[in-house]
């Protein structure tokens, strides 16, 4: 598959692209039956799917994709009526080619069992609507179609002279009979790829059918050319087995005789089309064919590690986006030039004028790349209308999914590690929240539960919700299972009781299933949203339903920042968790037995000595500055000597040791060239609730 390398990444990302477009399809179509546009939509995306699988030579996807198009043809042409067993089959087979798709990424072979038993399945399916009109086809599908042979029937005398003059040129002239598979779906680009392979070493000077016949691939199963080279037999016929979907193939010097004593037996018989040269010979031959190397090694392992990440290395961007870029970029080339010229006169004013309109093209540059990095929230949202489907089918409850501001977009790399917390909120939601529909039906409420999942923008924030209309928590369970699993609950609210669901290892169910029980889910959930800069929070009430708020930075790449000084050091602290700034008194503070604290809106808050934290030389004669962040819906107070302003940083990553001591999440460089670190406010706030 060597040559179909260069196509690999490209055939992953359309492959994704159909099969997340089948997967919205067909769950479309089991609520929408009779919908004919959408089954001819899904129809072409397989259809599709099925190509692009068989001109990589993907031939075990190629077959499963075939059989699932069938099923299309029958809900098409009405022979099959769209049921939720036929839905579910349509579903396997697409969870199938997924894991297909993954195993190709990570350099696998595909090997016909992985598929055998949804190939089993399908035909029956097929035998159920053909019956007996399936047996009628059989032998006349498995008919002999000759012998394959290499004797060309419309050979010119000018081909002979162009072969003559090749064979005394050190070339060699060899017939070739190739005969294609003929279950292959795309014969066309099969003799295409065979083709290219060949002319790599030499020449193609005759073909039957004609080239135009075979690309379009309008023939049955054989096809024979004349192929000139200066390789000997062997390696001309490795290179045509190396291609798949050959059933047979003859490759055997070019014997003028046997030609000529076999056209005069054709006489009587079948005419093929009239052929055609793959191109005029203006020249005998080509003075010097490429060559390349006759083995060639491969190296895996990295090729490997490439396909495994393919998937997110990419990212599709409006063309009208580029189209700016590319605009911004060519003024800055302009201003960049009169800045030399005018520096090269000490010219100021001129100099002057020109950094100003740099620093607006730098500004409109950072947002347009800020944009460009943009991903709508859909990529994650879409594969869950399909994930609750299952779900519903598999805990035997009727559930809808209910999406809004799928269209709300967050930078690429917060979107890709968005869809782990997510699922886990929505298994949640299906398993604890969502009653089965009976009892739903008694508390007066409707048998299908809704799960609602919704976007929007707020300000430099994306906020995610996700709610459900299910039983809500119930604070007396939670206090029974913590209690029993040794946490204590003595003095705790029922507010506080609820987030105990928070807590590592923590779970109300009685039992372990597919779906949960095991304890793993929230605490990993909180901690994935906290990891990118994000915070979770949750309302309840019993019988009701839950909501889970994700607050979310737009980037992880350019932010604005408090800019402080500790001591005699800079850092800056992220601006979407600052709440207030004030100053305060040493006396302010006060002592409680195990920590500071500091009167806030009617409360207590938590003092944070960063001086003390990050072991830096406090400055007495500076004023203190407490700094309100507010995580997790609790307010903490971040000590600083001085306060230096807000500013738009933009984040640096920091060495692995300093990323290990868990109190910065990066670095900014100022524009005199120094740096300072940008402070983890999330991870200091959670180290200082940890010892409270």
């Amino acid at each position: 598959m060597d040559d179909n390398s260069v196509y690999r990444s490209l055939f992953f990302e359309e492959s994704d692209d159909n099969l997340q477009q089948l997967n919205d399809n067909v769950l479309e179509l089991e609520s929408e039956p009779d919908n004919m546009d959408l089954v001819n939509e899904i129809f072409r995306a397989a259809h599709t799917l099925k190509g692009m699988s068989a001109t990589m030579g993907y031939d075990v996807m190629t077959k499963l994709t075939h059989k699932m198009e069938n099923l299309f043809d029958f809900f098409k042409s009405g022979k099959l009526k769209v049921n939720s067993d036929y839905i579910s089959l349509i579903f396997r087979c697409l969870d199938r080619l997924s894991q297909l798709v993954e195993d190709l990424r990570d350099e696998k072979e595909l090997s016909q069992d992985q598929i055998s038993d949804l190939l089993e399945e399908l035909e029956k399916v097929e035998e159920s609507v053909n019956g007996s009109d399936q047996t009628a086809k059989a032998p006349e599908e498995e008919q002999d179609t000759g012998a394959l042979t290499n004797v060309f029937e419309h050979l010119e005398e000018a081909d002979l002279d162009v072969i003559h003059q090749a064979i005394t040129g050190d070339y060699k002239a060899y017939s070739i009979a190739i005969r294609i598979d003929k279950e292959s779906l795309l014969k066309g680009p099969r003799v295409f790829l065979i083709m290219e392979k060949l002319e790599q070493e030499g020449d193609v000077l005759h073909t039957e059918p004609s080239v135009d016949i075979l690309e379009d691939g309008d023939f049955d199963t054989d096809f024979r050319l004349v192929y000139l080279t200066r390789d000997d037999l062997d390696m001309v016929k490795h290179n045509v087995e190396s291609n798949s979907e050959i059933d047979e193939m003859i490759v055997e010097p070019f014997d003028e005789e046997k030609q000529k004593n076999a056209e005069k037996q054709q006489v009587k018989a079948p005419k093929i089309e009239k052929k055609a040269k793959v191109q005029q010979k203006k020249e005998p031959v080509k003075a010097a064919p490429k060559t390349k190397p006759k083995s060639q090694k491969s190296s895996k392992p990295s090729a490997a590690h490439q396909h495994a990440n393919a998937r997110n290395q990419s990212i599709r961007v409006d063309l009208t986006r580029l189209d700016r870029f590319l605009n911004l970029v060519s003024e800055l080339v302009v201003y960049r030039n009169q800045l030399d010229d005018a520096s090269t006169r000490n010219n100021a004013d001129a100099m002057r004028d020109a950094l100003e309109q740099v620093s607006r093209l730098t500004s409109e540059l950072q947002d347009l790349v800020l944009k460009i990095r943009m991903q709508q929230v859909s990529v994650v949202f879409s594969r869950f209308p399909r994930m609750v489907r299952d779900l519903a089918n598999e805990l035997n409850k009727e559930m809808e999914l209910v999406v809004e501001g799928e269209e709300t977009e967050l930078d690429k790399t917060v979107v890709s590690e968005l869809s782990e917390p997510l699922i886990h909120l929505l298994r949640n939601s299906s398993d604890h929240g969502i009653e089965a529909p009976d009892i739903r039906e008694k508390e007066g409420k409707d048998r299908k539960g809704t799960i609602k999942l919704s976007a929007y923008q707020e300000g430099n924030r994306v906020i995610i919700t996700l709610e459900d209309d299910g039983k809500g928590l119930d604070p007396a369970v939670i206090k029974e299972s913590a209690e029993s699993k040794g946490i204590s609950t003595e003095g705790m609210s029922d507010d506080e009781i609820k987030k105990l669901i928070f807590h590592p290892g923590f779970s109300t169910a009685k039992e372990i299933t597919n779906i949960s029980g095991r304890g793993v889910g929230l605490d990993a959930v909180q901690a994935k949203i906290s990891e990118l800069g994000g915070s979770l929070e949750m309302k309840s009430e019993l019988h009701v339903g839950t909501k889970f708020i994700i607050k979310l930075p737009l980037t992880l790449s350019i932010i604005q920042a408090l800019m402080v000084r500790i001591g005699n050091e800079s850092f800056a602290v992220p601006l979407d968790v600052v709440e207030r700034v004030v100053m305060l008194k040493e006396n302010e503070i006060v002592k409680t037995t195990n920590q500071e604290v500091y009167r806030f809106q009617d409360g207590l808050i938590p003092i944070i000595r960063t001086d003390e934290l990050l072991q830096i030389e406090p400055d007495p004669n500076k004023k203190k500055f407490a700094i309100i962040v507010k995580i997790d819906q609790k307010y903490y107070g971040i000590l600083a000597d001085e306060l230096i302003g807000q500013q738009e940083i933009v984040i640096k990553k920091i060495d692995p040791m300093l990323q290990k001591i868990n109190k910065y999440q990066g670095a900014t460089i100022f524009g005199n060239g120094s740096i300072a670190l940008i402070l983890d406010v999330n991870a200091i706030c959670n180290e200082k609730k940890g010892t409270e």
